[in-house]
């Protein structure tokens, strides 16, 4: 049987609502942004690129579970569903959070263009700490599937 295969589904599933979701709100604030403020658009399209690909390694580690869960030779159902759960839950929360936390670094930069070297950096440091949730997420997905 290829029930298993749930587990594989909810893995990049859930992980990329959260990561699709706000990426596409990180990307129209910066649309707003630029046309708001033209002169700020080469700087808004750096970090909003970099906020963007931040965020999508939620969705990345999903689909290695995932591929993990498709490929697996003998799994049981309960096996690759808790494994899926872990990691798609996981890189749900962590694409939310982190698709926050960009879009908010856009607006400060908005905001306060005279210190976007300091929100840049903090953008970075900000969603790497949000991003633990999701590695914590893909260890456990892991350690369930053996």
């Amino acid at each position: 049987m290829t029930t298993h295969l749930i587990g594989a589904g909810l893995a990049i599933g859930l992980a990329a609502i959260g990561v699709t979701i706000w990426q596409g709100i990180t990307a129209k604030k910066a649309l707003e942004i630029m046309g708001k403020n033209p002169e700020l658009s080469g700087t808004i399209l750096v970090y909003t690129i970099l906020g963007i690909a931040l965020v999508e390694s939620a969705a990345i580690y999903a689909l290695v579970i995932g591929f993990n869960i498709v490929s697996a030779e003998s799994i049981e159902v309960m096996q690759a569903v808790g494994a899926g759960l872990a990691i798609g839950l996981a890189g749900l929360g962590a694409g939310l959070g982190e698709g926050f936390v960009a879009k908010e670094a856009l607006a400060a930069v908005h905001r306060n263009p005279e210190i976007k070297g300091s929100i840049l950096t903090y953008m970075v440091l900000f969603i790497a700490l949000v991003e633990s949730a999701a590695i914590y997420g893909l260890v456990l997905a892991f350690q369930i599937l053996g």
